[in-house]
């Protein structure tokens, strides 16, 4: 059998985002003798991801950004001179654009990483429902599936988890000795949370736990990392609360992987997640972890067994949470422990690039 020609279109190609990170994973983990490889972005490719995919040997294009009639025009050129069997688009943009440019021996899968981002208005609702009726769907997560599903899709769905490479051995974590240059005092009992500054991230939630932890944890230091629209009025917040000039805003970090070897608690308070791939890097690290239990995070945690779940947008739940684990030491080394394992287990790599393979494969005509 022939290699299936593959081309991935992503709106950018960050060095930090989840879903570049994801195709990259895909990238390096997928069978070449089956698959022949291309990336696709509207963006220009960050110049470190764009050397990473390179090294995986898929080949990647730039089709800009202006409206879907001029995208959509350029990646037909893509597809008709590369013989393309399947465009898979990671979001609603992207699909609608694939739809617009695919040949009709072409065939368009839209794999969803959004937690409900084509569902959020009526009139994207619309659309996706009508252009998905009879094309393949793959979903991150259950909870993605239930989010998107509608009836009256005729097409297949799917389930594929997100896999992570496990990292340390290439990036080793940095240790407590790095903290300094961070601000942070060797000795100090960091918790860290990797995530956007947007609302559903609940960084308001977390700094009002950590404020009501500060008198009785003067160890206790908070680093964050990351950037966005909210990031001045977490800020601001931080300056307002009990113990705020503990509390480190470290920035986007390309090391952000790195810095989980300075974190002894990793938290995730966020109001849902389709899947979280800084959770599944943090159990791999051997972080104890804590989260709210919304959206895909009750499907990623096991509460007790790799981690502990408070009820969501409950800081006072998420501080007793932090606490235990703040005094509990053993308690600490077996979580992490356990999240290693776990997450070798049902995010692996391999087993995820295999899953997505054989998902397109089975879109031969």
């Amino acid at each position: 059998m022939s290699r299936l020609n593959v081309l991935m279109l992503n709106r950018g190609f960050s060095l930090t985002g989840g879903v570049p990170r994801v195709l990259l994973t895909y990238a390096r983990n997928c069978d070449k003798n089956r698959v022949r490889l291309h990336m696709a972005s509207f963006k220009k490719f960050a110049a470190p991801m764009a050397e990473a995919m390179k090294q995986t040997g898929a080949e990647i294009y730039e089709i800009g950004d202006s409206g879907y009639l001029h995208p959509a025009l350029a990646l037909r050129r893509i597809l008709r001179k590369q013989q393309i069997d399947v465009v898979v688009a990671t979001s609603l943009k992207a699909y609608l654009v694939a739809k617009l440019a695919a040949p009709a021996k072409c065939r368009v899968v839209y794999w969803i990483h959004a937690i409900a981002l084509v569902t959020e208005s009526r009139f994207k609702s619309a659309i996706y429902r009508r252009a998905a009726r009879r094309d393949t769907l793959i979903y991150i997560s259950e909870f993605v599936k239930n989010a998107h599903s509608y009836p009256g899709h005729l097409g297949r769905s799917e389930v594929a988890l997100n896999g992570v490479e496990d990292f340390l051995a290439t990036s080793p974590l940095y240790d407590r000795t790095r903290r300094a240059s961070l601000g942070i005092p060797e000795d100090a009992l960091v918790v860290g949370y990797t995530a956007a500054f947007i609302a559903w991230k609940e960084h308001r939630t977390l700094l009002t736990a950590f404020a009501r932890l500060a008198n009785d944890h003067p160890e206790m230091h908070l680093a964050l990392i990351g950037k966005g629209e909210l990031l001045e009025a977490t800020q601001e917040q931080a300056r307002s609360i009990p113990g705020g000039e503990r509390i480190h805003f470290l920035g986007l970090r390309p090391d952000a992987r790195e810095l989980l070897g300075i974190m002894d608690i990793y938290v995730q308070p966020s109001n849902g997640e389709g899947i979280s791939i800084a959770i599944i890097e943090a159990m791999l690290s051997r972080r104890p972890i804590v989260v709210s239990d919304a959206g895909a995070l009750p499907d990623m945690i096991d509460n007790e067994d790799t981690g502990l779940m408070c009820r969501v947008l409950d800081a006072d739940d998420l501080a007793e949470k932090i606490d235990r684990l703040a005094r509990d030491p053993e308690l600490r080394y077996r979580l992490g422990e356990r999240a290693r394992q776990v997450a070798l287990d049902r995010f692996g790599a391999q087993a995820f690039a295999e899953r997505i393979t054989a998902i397109l494969e089975g879109e031969r005509r």
